[in-house]
Formats: structure tokens, C-alpha cells, sequence
């Protein structure tokens, strides 16, 4: 998970900010500045500002006691920075407040709406009747604190007991009896009554509360300021805040992260836990904008961005929400995942629907042939842009360079690795809790990134069909042995004939001297056409005649080069003479070596060979042999012979050794199909172990019957229902016969490792029968070995794909009855909704890239979407991002979405017609009006509420 800070955060909805809820200025009589008031070092607005920025505070509110003398000179000192801004300028929203100083003595922080100021405060003041010194704490209210605090609330603000565990705080407890408060015990009991009353500043969490405030098991969020006085000492700008999730700081926003509480909306800076406020799920989508679908985006692009964490799309039926699901399929490249659940499939029908251009108006579609999809996306820090296109042209994938430019990326592949996204409809999920399994055991292994284990399990399956295949082609050549033997043997034969004659050293001889003829013949002529080579070398080799009129061979000046150039013409001709005269020596040493040679005894040991060739011919002819040099060919073909007969001896040592490595790779992808499934039973153990609602177990090998027949058939070429007494016989579900009853009848039940061996035990033995049948010795019914023996013939590697052949891993899926981790039962057993539950838990419970629901409540009742949907969607959200497609109001509500868009259909195409978060007073006002039972979600949400609520 990445992190940026405040100031880079440039997503749309709710965020985190950070607030100060107790700060103090000169105007309060206490602090250090105080006493500098009309000195040369007197604390000027725009330096107390500079220091809460260069805290990197977002929100500060200004509570000195009992005053509000300085809300308008901080104003007036921010509007001066902010005209003119200078490197260490950063947006500061200011709260005016004041810390009151109550009836009964104890200190009250009460903060108003940003657009409040000092004439606010002071007629607050004068509304609780304060009698001291404003700026001082010498006084108290004359009014009661439940008046203070009812006073506080029609001015419009949030009433905050202040320090309530440190002197002057409301829950202060005796020394002597930690249980009792400091304060009169009815007074502080009245206080605690008070529905305005949504926080308390709480010093040290660990300090004790008295009994009258537990006993309540009041919900009120606890916050924390600094309480700076200076800036020299204690507690500085920065040093205490508290994290307040709102859209936009306000006081509305305020007010129902307060209402939400601690962990959910409100986070403070001493909280153990580690809290990183602005870290970003690894993955996560921007912004998806639509052109030119059927009912999206014909006037213009309809443009969704998107937060990081929880978004929600709402609106009525037919308003485009689904087409937004869709788009955002299509544009991720993620379609293909649907046709694994089968064409049967619903879910897969109805984007079928979608995806397509209309042939006219009666037509169904929701495309035309101009329609474009772009899908911005974060991936590992880096910002992409990825475009789909119906018409399938121009770029698919840039990189972003800057916030606002772009450029093609390198590298234009789109895959689910490199953009992992996981888009689920309810369809879908109805379907992947039913007997679908391998639809689901995909979604297993994409989450559990089995994709390398299964690579690496293609590889060395690949590896194994690429050995037999060899095996095969060395085996097909291996058969000429024998007749090479034969062969071998009859020019042996004829060969000894020749050689009892004598006629073999005449011929041997004849041979060899022809072929030193030929060469004496070869070196000879090379010699010739050398030495005709040189002559016409040396009859190029003239010098270059002086051009006239550029050097005056009587000038005394130009004399040095004019003789110069006469002596190299010199020099070129008698370098031609000399190649003449070397050409004229190389041919009387050519013809003097001719006539040593003719003259020589080799040139009789010639002549002597060809009357010997010449006389044998003459009595082989007299004896009926037509071919006296069919000796040298019978040589040359004995010679052929022995080289084939050794090429088969070393691929008959090939054959033995890929024999050897075949059967090595048959244990490695044994191997390597164990990894799959152990990394499997590891990653679903790892993911649901905190999981109350579901449990999904791999059941190595399968389970169900006839998902191992199908697969079985498939390696068999058998996909009708011929042999079904040999493969599978089944009769009230209950397995009767045939190779997969024997696979998986009286297996072990409560120890999946030894269920697992003696699967593999029973595989091997399978494999054996099945291999003996083809090669005509099985001992199947007569047709289904007819069938193996003859398929072999024709197709020899379905032996290969029997070997590798193990059956896909089942799963196990339970679900428990009360959502409480208890009561397990099959989810066979369950209902459409408690199924679609189970799914649902699973698909929140585990993975990093961002996950898209559409319609997940559907089959769901209000118990299982509260209990469920909504409690995962708000423990998940931080880690990774979801956007989800709803009727109901309690995921949007109670999941706490940090950004909405509200979708309608103004008669022609569907827009956006709001975006936002639930703090705007707009947008819960939409929620309220487009999804039935709102108002109800509110109030489940906002507990504390008076009789006119105003969150809605």
C-alpha cells in the first residue's frame, strides 16, 4: 500500500483530515503570547497560522477561554497569506470556538460552523451569561451546563467536553474513589443526557472514566487537541490531533464523523495502532468515462472518478448503473472469466446482451459502432490510461507522465496481472455458489495467484509430451534395423565375391590413380590460368599522361613535380615488364613440370593401373559382369549401412534416455500438481481464517463425480455418453460402476492426506489398465478396448495426455448458520440467499485489487446485508477499493461510502445527476429519495438523534 500526504490527495469524496479540537491564542490570559501583547515580540496572527501549516494541521478550532477575540484577526491574517502565498502557505480551515468555563466548574469546548465569527462567539457568551473576564477563567457560566449546552446547540455548534480527565474535565474521577466523578454526581449525570453532546476530549485513554459514565456505555467519540499555550514548550502545533474523515471540513461534515465514532470517521493521534490516512490500495481505479454507448454518454463523455476506498452507484432501475459494470468489463479486458460459467449462464447472457451494436431499434444492445470506454487505473504508483474502442482502433494503453499528460506506454499488453480487477455481478455470484465449481476455483486461483504454480505445471506437462513425442519419432526409425541387418548382410556377400577373385586391388588401384590424374590435371590448369592472370594484369599497368596546360615542363618551378611524375611513369612500366617476364617464367615452369611428369614413374604407374582395368575388363566381360565397378559402389553402400545401423545404436541410447527422463517428468508433474493444490488449501486457510460466515476446504482431486467424468472424457476424446459402464455408472446420485466410482468409492472422509494417496494410488493403477488396453490387453468391456486400441493407432499422444492426466482439485464450501463462525453445514443445504452470502464472504474476505459488485444484496435479506455485506465492507475498504452497484440503502449508509454517484434516465440516456459523499445534504437527500428504506439506514447509522434530525 502506497501513501500520499494531505496536500497530493486529489481524490473525489470523503478523506481524512487532520484536526485540532483545543487551541489557544493571546487572547487567552494563561498562555506565554499573552503577556507579549503591545511588545516588539508580540505573536502575530500570520506566525500562529504558519505554525499549525507547518504542522501540516488541516483544521483548527480556535477555542481560547470564555473569548473569541481572535477569530477575526486569524481570518483577516489568513485571507493576507492566502493573496499571497508564499512556499510554506498551506490551506488551513479555522473553526471559531471557545473553551466555556461551565456552572459547575468544569471546561466545555463548544465549535461553530467556519463562517462564524468574534460577534458569534460573543453572543454565544452572552446567551450562557458568563460573569468572569473574557480571555480568563476567573468566572462561570450563571447559566446550568444543560442550559450551556442547549445554548451551544441552537447556536448551531457541537458542544465537546474539554480535558474531561485532567483537572477541569467533566469525568474526572476522586483520588480516593476512582468510581465517583470529581463533579456532583447529578450534575455530571444531567450533562451525560444531553443528545448534543457527540465527543468528549479525552486526554489519556487509559485513565479511569466514573461508574455513572460506564455504566451508561455512552458511544461518544473521544477526540484530542493540543491545548497549546506556547510554542516553546508542552504540547506544540501538531503534537496531539485528532484524524476526522468529512469531504470538505465543515461543521455538518464534523458533526457526523462524530456521530460515526471512533474507527470508523474519527481516529486520533495517540490511537497504538498504526493508521496511515492517506495510504493507497497497491491497485485502484481513477476515473472510467463513457462515449457513445446505446443510453450512455451520446451527448458528451459521462465521466465516473472514483475513491480509493468504498464508492457506491445508486439510482432506480434502468438508470445505468450496470451499464457502468459492464463498460468498465469490457475496458478491462475481463469478459473472457464469464464464459467459464457455461452457456447456461445468466450473468453471461446478459452481457452478451450488452455487448453488441443493434441492428436497428427493435434490436437489444448496448453499444453502437462508435463507442469508446477509457479506464484510468493505478498500478503500483504508476497511472494508466487504458482505451476500448468498438471498432477496435487507435492506442489501448498510455502511461501517464504528468497529472494531465500522456503517452502511448511501451509495452501495450492488457492482461489480468498487469490490471487486476475483480467484477462480479449477482448473477455471477449466484452461479459460483451453485455446482458451478470450476467457475469458482478460478476465482480461487486468480486471488491466490496460482498462475506461475500452474505455469510451471503446463511446463513440465509440456516438457513430458515433448519427450514421448520424441520417443515416438526415434521408435518409427528404430524399426529399420532389422532391415538394414539384411541388407548388411547381402553386401557382405557380394563384396567377398569380389575380393575372392583378386579383383580388388586392380580396382582399388584403377580408382586411385583416376582420381590423381584428375587432380594433377586441376593443379596444372590453376597454374595456367595464373600466369594468364598476370599478363593481363601487367597490360593494364600504363601511366597517367599529365593534362595540358597546368604545368610548363620549362618553368624551373613546376620542373621538381614534372620529373617527379616521369619517374613513377618509369616505375609503372617496368612494373608491367616485370609481371610480362614473371607470367612468361610461371608457364615454362608449368610446361617443364608437365614434361618431368609425363616422363615420370608416376605417369607409368598410371598407365599401368588403366591396362590392368583394361584387361579385367575384358575377362569379367568374357565371364557375363556387365559392372566391374560395382566393387566401389558395394564398398560405399557397406560403408552407408554400418553409419545407419551405428545412428540407430546411439538413438536406441536416446531412447533409453528419454524413457528415463519422461518418467523423471511424470514425478515432476506430480509434483507440480501437489503445489497447485497445496497452495490452494494454503491460501483459502489464510483467507477465511478469521471468517465467521463461510469455510471453503480443497478437496485435492475432486470430489464430484461427473466433473472427473467430463475431464476424463475430455482426455479420452470421448464427450457423448458412449461407455458409460466403463467410465462412469451412477444411479440416485449414488456411484455404482466404472473407473470413477473405483476412484473415489470408500475413500477416507477425516484425513484428507490419506485420501489423497490413495487417489493417487488408484490413479496409477487406472493409468496402467488404460495403457494396457491400448495396446490390445485390457480388461474394460470389449468395446470401450476396441475403442483404446484403435484411437491409439490413430492418435498416439492421447496415451501422453492419460499419463499427465489428474483430476481438477474439488472445493468444500460451508456456510454457518447464524453468521457466528458456528453450526458449519454444507452450503448444498442453504438457501439462494445464505449461498450468495457465502460467496460474498468470501469474494470481501480476501485479495488487494479492487473488487466491483454489482447488486451483491440481491437474495439477501436485511440481516445477512447489515451482518455481512455491509460489517466486511467497512473492515475491507481501507485495503483495498470497492465499488459497488446498489438498491440498498444500508451498504451505501452503514458501509460509510466515501464517494456516490447517483444515476437516473432523463428520457433519452442515463446520467450522472450527483456525485459526492453522505456529507452533502444534497446527496443524502438523493439517497433518501432513490433507495426505499433510506431514511431508516440514516437512522441506523446517526443513533443520537433530536427530534428534527438534520443529517437528512
Amino acid at each position: 500500500m502506497t501513501n500520499k500526504t494531505a496536500t497530493e490527495w486529489p481524490y473525489p469524496g470523503a478523506r481524512w483530515w487532520k484536526f485540532d479540537f483545543h487551541t489557544h491564542t493571546p487572547a487567552s490570559s494563561d498562555t506565554y503570547w499573552h503577556g507579549l501583547i503591545g511588545q516588539e515580540d508580540e505573536l502575530k496572527p500570520e506566525r500562529w497560522l504558519q505554525r499549525y501549516m507547518d504542522a501540516e494541521i488541516d483544521c483548527v478550532a480556535i477555542t481560547d477561554h470564555n473569548s473569541g477575540a481572535w477569530i477575526d484577526k486569524l481570518k483577516s491574517a489568513y485571507e493576507r497569506m492566502q493573496e499571497n502565498p508564499d512556499p510554506n502557505f498551506r490551506k488551513l480551515y479555522l473553526f471559531p470556538g471557545i473553551e466555556i468555563s461551565v456552572n459547575v466548574g468544569f471546561h466545555l469546548l463548544a465549535i461553530l460552523d467556519k463562517n462564524n465569527d468574534t460577534a458569534s462567539i460573543d453572543t454565544l457568551i452572552g446567551k450562557i451569561a458568563y460573569d468572569g473576564t473574557k480571555g480568563d477563567s476567573n468566572g462561570v457560566t450563571r447559566k446550568s451546563p444543560v442550559e450551556v449546552i442547549e445554548s451551544v446547540v441552537e447556536a448551531g455548534g457541537i458542544p465537546i467536553p474539554a480535558h474531561v480527565d485532567s483537572p477541569k474535565g467533566l469525568l474526572r474521577v476522586k483520588e480516593d474513589k476512582p468510581a465517583s466523578p470529581q463533579f456532583d454526581a447529578n450534575t455530571v449525570r444531567q450533562v451525560l443526557e444531553q443528545s448534543g453532546i457527540l465527543a468528549v476530549e479525552v486526554i489519556n485513554r487509559q485513565s479511569p472514566r466514573p461508574l455513572i459514565y460506564t455504566q451508561r456505555n455512552l458511544s461518544w467519540s473521544e477526540v484530542i487537541g493540543s491545548d497549546c499555550h506556547n510554542f516553546r514548550s508542552g504540547f506544540q502545533p501538531g503534537s496531539r490531533f485528532t484524524w476526522v474523515k468529512m469531504e470538505e471540513p465543515s461543521l455538518e461534515g464534523l458533526r457526523l464523523a462524530l456521530l460515526d465514532g471512533d474507527g470508523f470517521s474519527i481516529r486520533r493521534s495517540d490511537d497504538p495502532e498504526q493508521f496511515h490516512p492517506f495510504g493507497l490500495p497497491k491497485h485502484f481505479i481513477e476515473a472510467i468515462e463513457i462515449r457513445d454507448a446505446q443510453y450512455m454518454g451520446r451527448d458528451g463523455p459521462s465521466t465516473l472518478k472514483f475513491n480509493p476506498w468504498l464508492n457506491a452507484l445508486v439510482g432506480g432501475r434502468g438508470t445505468g448503473k450496470s451499464t457502468v459494470i459492464h463498460a468498465l468489463r469490457l475496458a478491462a479486458r475481463r469478459d473472457k472469466e464469464l464464459t467459464s460459467l457455461g452457456k447456461g449462464s445468466e450473468a453471461l447472457s446478459t452481457f452478451q446482451g450488452f455487448n453488441r451494436v443493434p441492428s436497428d431499434h427493435m434490436d437489444k444492445g448496448g453499444l453502437t459502432s462508435s463507442a469508446t470506454i477509457q479506464w484510468t487505473v493505478v498500478r503500483d504508483s504508476d497511472r494508466y490510461r487504458v482505451h476500448w474502442k468498438q471498432d477496435g482502433s487507435g492506442t489501448v494503453l498510455e502511461e501517464a507522465i504528468s497529472q494531465t499528460d500522456w503517452e502511448p506506454a511501451s509495452v501495450q499488453t492488457i492482461t489480468p496481472s498487469r490490471f487486476p480487477v475483480r467484477i462480479f455481478s449477482q448473477g455471477q455470484i449466484s452461479e459460483l455458489a451453485g455446482k458451478n465449481q470450476q467457475a469458482l476455483l478460478q476465482v480461487v486461483d486468480e486471488a491466490a495467484g496460482i498462475a506461475e504454480l500452474q505455469r510451471s505445471l503446463n511446463e513440465v506437462k509440456n516438457a513430458f509430451f515433448a519427450s514421448r513425442a520424441q520417443i515416438r519419432k526415434l521408435d518409427g526409425k528404430l524399426v529399420r534395423k532389422d532391415d538394414l541387418l539384411v541388407e548388411q548382410h547381402d553386401v557382405e556377400r557380394k563384396l567377398k565375391r569380389f575380393e575372392e577373385a583378386g579383383h580388388t586391388a586392380i580396382l582399388t588401384s584403377y580408382r586411385l590413380r583416376g582420381i590423381q590424374r584428375k587432380e594433377a590435371d586441376r593443379q596444372i590448369k590453376a597454374a595456367e590460368k595464373t600466369s594468364d592472370r598476370i599478363e593481363e594484369m601487367a597490360e593494364t599497368l600504363q601511366a597517367e599522361d599529365l593534362p595540358d596546360g597546368i604545368f610548363d615542363k620549362e618553368s624551373e618551378e613546376d620542373k621538381p613535380f614534372v620529373d617527379a611524375m616521369d619517374a613513377l611513369a618509369a616505375a609503372v612500366t617496368s612494373a608491367a615488364k616485370s609481371l610480362r617476364d614473371c607470367a612468361l617464367r610461371l608457364r615454362q615452369a608449368v610446361k617443364a613440370q608437365q614434361d618431368i611428369l609425363d616422363t615420370s614413374i608416376w605417369q607409368k604407374a598410371i598407365e599401368q593401373a588403366e591396362s590392368d582395368y583394361t584387361q579385367l575388363v575384358n575377362a569379367l566381360s568374357a565371364e557375363g559382369v556387365a559392372d566391374p565397378s560395382g566393387y566401389g559402389h558395394l564398398v560405399q553402400e557397406r560403408q552407408r549401412i554400418e553409419g545407419e545401423i551405428k545412428s540407430l545404436e546411439s538413438m536406441r541410447e536416446e531412447r533409453t534416455r528419454l524413457e528415463e527422463q519422461s518418467q523423471d517428468q511424470l514425478k515432476r508433474i506430480l509434483e507440480a500438481r501437489r503445489a497447485v493444490s497445496a497452495r490452494r488449501k494454503e491460501y483459502l486457510k489464510e483467507a477465511l481464517a478469521q471468517n465467521k460466515f463461510v469455510r471453503i476446504e480443497i478437496q485435492a482431486y475432486g470430489a464430484e463425480a461427473r466433473a472427473v467424468e467430463h475431464s476424463l472424457r475430455e482426455v479420452l476424446g470421448v464427450m457423448d455418453d458412449r461407455f458409460q459402464k466403463d467410465i462412469l455408472l451412477m444411479q440416485d446420485e449414488r456411484l455404482t460402476g466404472g473407473i470413477i466410482a473405483e476412484l473415489f468409492s470408500d475413500l477416507p472422509t477425516r484425513d484428507p492426506k490419506s485420501r489423497c494417496t490413495k487417489i493417487e494410488l488408484r490413479l496409477d493403477s487406472l493409468k496402467d489398465r488404460i495403457v494396457a488396453a491400448c495396446a490390445g490387453s485390457g480388461n474394460f468391456g470389449g468395446f470401450f478396448n476396441n475403442y483404446l486400441s484403435r484411437e491409439l493407432a490413430q492418435k498416439p499422444e492421447m496415451l501422453d495426455r492419460i499419463l499427465a492426466w489428474f483430476p481438477e482439485d474439488g472445493l468444500s464450501v460451508q456456510y454457518s448458520r447464524g453468521s457466528d463462525g458456528r453450526n458449519f453445514r454444507p452450503i448444498n443445504q442453504a438457501s439462494a440467499g445464505q449461498r450468495s452470502a457465502a460467496m460474498l464472504a468470501f469474494l470481501l474476505a480476501h485479495g488487494e485489487e479492487p473488487l466491483v459488485l454489482d447488486q451483491p444484496e440481491d437474495d439477501l435479506d436485511n440481516h445477512l446485508i447489515y451482518e455481512l455485506i455491509v460489517r466486511q465492507i467497512r473492515e475491507n475498504k481501507f485495503r483495498r477499493q470497492i465499488i459497488v452497484v446498489t438498491h440498498n440503502p444500508n451498504i451505501v449508509v452503514n458501509g460509510d461510502a466515501e464517494m456516490l454517484h447517483a444515476l437516473d434516465f432523463n428520457g433519452r440516456q442515463c446520467v450522472v445527476s450527483q456525485s459526492g459523499s453522505l456529507q452533502k445534504k444534497d446527496m443524502r437527500e438523493e439517497v433518501c429519495q432513490i433507495m426505499e428504506g433510506g431514511r431508516e439506514a440514516f437512522e441506523r447509522r446517526y443513533r443520537r438523534l433530536g427530534p428534527e434530525p438534520t443529517y437528512v
